[in-house]
């Protein structure tokens, strides 16, 4: 079976991994506000590269798939 991770980055520098982008959002929320989903799917995505301007500045999410035997 196939489970997908992420992981989320800041300025390259690791932070935390998630099982799923929901848990991500929910936990990068609690530390600086905001609606996050979105934007950090578009950044995983790569559909968005935000700017200084932007509070998901400097942040990078990645896909790990692992396989569980």
């Amino acid at each position: 079976m196939q489970h997908k991770k992420y992981s989320l980055y800041k300025n390259g520098v690791y932070l935390h991994d998630f099982e799923t982008m929901t848990e991500c959002s929910k936990w990068l929320e609690n530390i600086i506000g905001g609606s996050l989903y979105q934007g950090l799917s578009r950044i995983r995505d790569g559909k968005w590269i935000p700017d200084e301007r932007s509070q998901l500045f400097g942040y990078e999410v990645k896909t790990n798939d692992t396989e569980e035997s």
